[in-house]
């Protein structure tokens, strides 16, 4: 049960459109120590107070008359790329769908940004909410962070600072997450990953900073970035005689600049490095407005030397028409897949096919998101050879990443 001063500052929004149930889980809530539990019979009645007033946990219904809680996770998006939300709050699903249904609603507030997602099927025990509610407020703030406050920094402070660090480069650095081969457990490469922090936010998570940088028209200037920090990574690492490839991930707008092949060579020349070491990774995280743009692009980093992988694949609806049209050489399976592929049928479909597939086109295929011994057996049993993921090795400064290559 809650320290009963923490549980009477923490805000619980309770959406529920069926009055006998909603009265008994704010009691339920009430016996768990939570004194500031507000509860609504709609979405729409729940968008509206999000706007008004900051909670820390939203736990909803998802079948109901009035505002289907499916539309939620979306509408909160909107409010905070608007301005209108400060940040989205963690979200509890409550519900009798199947357990299909409550884990692809899980997925559907993930990939709209919440910072966490549960689901508890009805009836809801005392002891399953009281854990959820836990696991819900340690994604947002941990044990010791200010009950009142949302983590978010102001989008306009956060989009103004973000200019002058990446003019200056104050603040920014790069981690990388080795890829092993699952059958040797050699590093065979590693993904960049950029990182900010702020002197008096801290770390800025990259799910906030890397959406601002495409607001502003910097993503070009992020890439440049990165791809210096990881030019200094991969001269060092020649000059120890490891030879590791690594991503640079890049969004399609940065790839559609024409004189971003030739750029890329002037610059792995300079640092007497091959082509092969600097590969380039294409993300989902915005849809391809130009395709003979990319196409150009990408042609022209093959034809350089340079190698291209494909992020997320399965996750967007163009993945499978840009795998194609395009001249990657290696797929990235989309992590939520290798997340439910033990028990989920469509989800093990789905790697088993991108596996069989990359094998006939000749592509490496790297699984993402491998996070236990489970995960690595499956892949095996599949035909996957590499994968990535906080199972294998958390992400590391260059002097750590550096280290565990040698130890392979």
């Amino acid at each position: 049960m809650p320290k009963s001063e923490a549980g009477a500052t923490r805000r619980i929004l309770l959406v529920e459109d069926h009055p006998v149930e909603r009265a008994y889980l704010q009691n339920m809530l009430l016996a768990l120590g939570y004194r500031r539990v507000a509860g609504l019979g709609s979405s729409i009645e729940a968008v509206g107070a999000l706007t008004r007033q900051y909670y820390d946990v939203l736990i909803s219904d998802i079948v109901m008359g009035e505002g289907d809680g499916t539309r939620l996770p979306n509408d909160l998006r909107r409010l905070v790329d608007a301005g209108r939300l400060k940040s989205m709050p963690p979200i509890i699903w409550i519900s009798s769908l199947s357990e299909e249904l409550l884990q692809s609603h899980v997925r559907l507030a993930l990939q709209a940004g919440c910072p966490s997602a549960q689901a508890l099927a009805k009836p809801v025990s005392r002891g399953a909410m009281q854990q959820a509610i836990k696991v819900a407020l340690h994604s947002m703030d941990g044990d010791t962070a200010s009950p009142h406050q949302p983590k978010a920094v102001r989008r306009d402070l956060m989009e103004a600072a973000l200019g002058q660090a990446l003019v200056s480069g104050k603040g920014l650095s790069v981690v990388l997450q080795p890829q092993i081969s699952l059958s040797t457990g050699r590093v065979v490469a590693a993904e960049a990953l950029s990182r900010w922090t702020h002197q008096d936010w801290g770390a800025v998570p990259p799910a906030d900073f890397v959406p601002a940088a495409h607001r502003l028209g910097l993503d070009r200037m992020l890439f440049s970035r990165v791809t210096d920090s990881v030019l200094d990574v991969l001269s060092q690492m020649q000059s120890e005689d490891i030879a590791v490839p690594i991503a640079i991930n890049a969004s399609a707008s940065t790839l559609c600049s024409r004189d971003l092949p030739g750029m890329l060579e002037q610059r792995v020349g300079q640092a007497g490095l091959p082509a092969r070491l600097l590969k380039v990774e294409l993300t989902e995280d915005e849809p391809v407005t130009d395709w003979l743009a990319l196409s150009s692009t990408l042609n022209l980093l093959r034809v350089r030397g340079f190698e291209l992988a494909m992020d997320d694949f399965g996750a967007g609806i163009a993945s499978m028409r840009l795998f194609s049209a395009m001249p990657f050489t290696e797929l990235k399976i989309d992590r939520d897949f290798i997340l439910h592929m033990h028990r989920e049928a469509a989800s093990r479909a789905v790697v088993a096919a991108a596996i069989e597939m990359g094998r006939v086109l000749g592509r490496r295929v790297v699984a993402e998101g491998v996070e236990q011994e489970r995960d690595v057996q499956l892949l095996r049993e599949l035909g996957c050879d590499v994968a990535q993921g906080y199972g294998i090795s958390v992400p590391l400064d260059p002097a750590a990443f550096i280290a565990f290559c040698r130890s392979r």
